[in-house]
């Protein structure tokens, strides 16, 4: 039996919304091209924040809050790993 996949999104931005397009912008960027920065696992939009598994590209498991209204991140390492990672996003 086949398994649909996933289709509902993990979180939704208002890209009309400087904050909002600040914060899609620097993932793109972070995430893609030639050299990323880190490898997003998760997401998920909470409140006026985002929250982002990731992989650094020196094996390190973070979690990053991204503002919505700011120019502001935080991150917090996640030394069980990428599963922890996970879990902290998807709460």
């Amino acid at each position: 039996m086949k398994r649909r996949p996933n289709t509902k999104p993990s979180a939704v931005l208002d890209l009309s919304k400087p904050g909002e397009k600040s914060a899609h912008d620097f993932l793109l960027r972070a995430t893609t091209g030639r050299n990323p920065l880190f490898r997003a696992y998760a997401i998920r939009r909470k409140g006026q924040f985002l929250l982002v598994a990731v992989e650094t590209v020196n094996a390190s498991y973070l979690v990053l809050r991204l503002s919505l209204t700011s120019h502001r991140l935080t991150w917090r390492y996640c030394v069980d790993g990428l599963p922890a990672a996970i879990k902290c996003v998807r709460g």
